[in-house]
């Protein structure tokens, strides 16, 4: 008999509420895959616990402004039950779980549940469309750490999805449905310390890659937002970007945030509130950006079908 199949649908994670700010911003300062704090590895939880005690009443700001907490978790369990239906009359005792690498519930944690609940099969797959070490390759390394424990588990990662071509269709489908004639398009991705760049992260090859496919034959810019931090960042940055674009360009700009599939902190706040206020007048009734795919079941199809070829013949009752 095939073992019992699972996906573990990993991201970010985000606070709950406004009272959950530091426990997030402290898991994301203590993983030095993400960021180096100086002083070296024996440092990093005495500075990320003085950062995010230091950071919180700001942040927390940020999250009152878009309703209290981060949206994320209920979006992707939604994505996952879609997920499971299309899946589950196909694969005996299929299931999905979610695993969060900055708050709860943790990647470990889900791993020891979905062993428990007698899954032997596991395939990992991201929320990021496309890989970076700082954000997939951390979730990724925690999930192996986990599975140490389990020599009869079956894991598999599934590293990225950024040219899939019903990804990428889909993309293409959101922009044709949003965007005004005359709107510049541009888009958007969380920013990237250029030191991984160097080092040979793929992400910000994969991020022009994305835009490449999804823009087809329209004229398009790429820029990168929420940089944080005494670091030289991958750009050019959003902020300059839009104020360029505004400047040069008759219309408007429609914003797609290429790096993420649902709404959170990084749309919610830092594309719709935060955005036109730094660019300044010339961006009044300038700036629209394109709806995230949520719970929208053409993505949970897309997702449904990278899970698929993965199990294959052998996870089939």
């Amino acid at each position: 008999m095939a073992d019992k199949s699972c996906v573990i649908l990993v991201a970010m994670g985000g606070p709950d509420s406004v009272d959950d700010i530091r426990e997030y911003l402290y898991n994301i300062f203590s993983d030095r895959t993400l960021i180096r704090l100086p002083g070296g590895a024996v440092l990093q939880k005495p500075f990320a616990a003085l950062i995010s005690t230091l950071r919180k009443k700001k942040v927390q700001e940020h999250y009152r402004l878009i309703g209290g907490g981060s949206p994320l978790l209920k979006w992707t369990r939604l994505q996952g039950e879609q997920i499971q239906k299309m899946l589950g009359e196909d694969y005996s005792n299929f299931r999905y779980y979610v695993g969060m690498r900055y708050f709860h519930p943790a990647i470990d944690t889900v791993v020891h549940q979905a062993y428990a609940e007698g899954f032997r099969r596991m395939i990992f797959l991201p929320m990021y469309p496309q890989y970076s070490i700082a954000t997939t390759g951390s979730s990724f390394a925690v999930a192996a750490k986990a599975l140490k424990r389990y020599s009869d588990v079956r894991a598999e990662f599934i590293k990225d999805f950024h040219d899939n071509e019903h990804y990428i269709a889909l993309l293409r489908d959101y922009i044709d449905a949003n965007m005004k004639p005359d709107e510049t398009l541009l888009f958007s991705a969380h920013s990237l310390p250029r030191k991984f760049v160097d080092e040979g992260d793929p992400y910000v090859d994969q991020i022009y890659r994305s835009a490449k496919l999804a823009a087809g034959e329209r004229e398009h810019f790429v820029s990168f937002q929420s940089r944080t931090g005494p670091v030289e960042w991958v750009g050019p940055d959003t902020i300059d970007e839009c104020r360029r674009l505004l400047g040069e360009k008759k219309g408007g700009l429609f914003i797609v945030p290429i790096a993420f599939v649902c709404d959170h902190i990084e749309t919610l706040y830092e594309l719709d509130i935060e955005l036109p206020t730094v660019v300044g007048e010339i961006a009044n009734g300038r700036l629209r950006r394109m709806p995230m795919f949520n719970d929208d079941p053409r993505f949970a199809e897309a997702l449904a079908g990278i899970v698929a070829e993965r199990l294959g013949d052998h996870g089939r009752s």
